[in-house]
C-alpha cells in the first residue's frame, strides 16, 4: 500500500531553545492506491502527541529543553488496520548557557601572601557540555574544564601582589558563551603594579530564537 514513513525534523533535530520546530512524517501511497487518505500519529517517548490526523506534520512554535526526546510517527490508511511506523528520531533542544556567577573564598579583600583562594563559577542553565574558564585581568588561568555538574572551581595560593586584580569566569556550550561580572581581589599592603589592561572575554550566541 505504502512504504514505511520517515520522520524528519525541520530545520534540524538540534534546534535552539525558543526556535520553531516542525516534525514531518513522509511516505507515499502506491500509485494504485493514491486515492486513499493517510492518517498520521506522532509519539514522543511512547506518549501520543497527535493521533490519526490527516496532517503529516507536528509543529512546535517554541521548542524547549523539555521537548527533547525520542520521536517517531505512524501512518495508517483511513478505514484500514494497516499501520507502519518510522524509525525513531532523537530531538535535542539546545539551551543557551546562562551568565555565570563568580564567587571567591575567602572574600576578595584583606588577603595576604600565602593565603589559598578558591574561585567558584556556577552556570544555572544551559545544555551540557559546558566549558568553564577563569581569567585574571583578561588572561586565562589554566585550561578550560567541563565538570559534570554546573559548578567549576579554580584554586591558587597568593604568591605576590601580582595575584591581585580583576577575576572573572566564562561559560560556553554549543549555543552561546557568557562571562560573569568581575570580582576584584585585593591584598593588604601597597597596591600592586598594574599591567596594561587586557580585553575582557566576550559573550556570544550561535543562534537566536525568532
Amino acid at each position: 500500500l505504502f512504504r514505511p514513513p520517515e520522520l524528519h525534523a525541520v530545520p534540524s533535530p538540534e534546534p535552539c531553545e525558543g526556535a520553531p520546530l516542525t516534525l514531518r512524517c513522509q511516505t507515499e501511497m502506491h500509485p494504485q492506491k493514491s486515492a486513499s487518505r493517510l492518517l498520521f500519529s506522532f509519539l514522543k517517548n511512547g506518549h501520543t502527541l497527535q493521533d490519526r490526523d490527516p496532517r503529516p506534520e507536528l509543529h512546535l512554535p517554541e521548542a524547549r529543553e523539555g521537548d527533547s526526546g525520542l520521536y517517531w510517527c505512524q501512518a495508517t490508511p483511513e478505514g484500514s488496520r494497516v499501520q507502519k511506523q518510522s524509525p525513531r528520531l532523537e530531538v535535542r533542544v539546545l539551551a543557551p548557557v546562562s551568565q555565570p556567577l563568580l564567587s571567591l573564598s575567602p572574600g576578595p579583600t584583606g588577603l595576604a601572601v600565602g593565603d589559598v583562594v578558591q574561585l567558584f563559577c556556577v552556570a544555572l542553565n544551559g545544555s551540557p557540555p559546558i566549558l568553564y574558564s577563569f581569567y585574571l585581568d583578561g588572561k586565562m588561568l589554566g585550561s578550560p574544564r567541563a565538570p559534570r555538574g554546573r559548578t567549576a572551581s579554580f584554586s591558587f595560593t597568593v604568591m605576590s601582589a601580582r595575584d591581585a586584580g580583576s577575576y572573572s569566569c566564562q561559560t560556553q556550550n554549543n549555543v552561546s558563551k557568557e562571562t560573569s561580572e568581575p570580582k576584584t581581589l585585593s591584598l593588604d599592603g601597597p597596591p600592586p603594579t598594574q599591567d596594561p589592561p587586557q580585553p575582557q572575554p566576550e559573550s556570544s550566541t550561535r543562534c537566536l530564537a525568532t
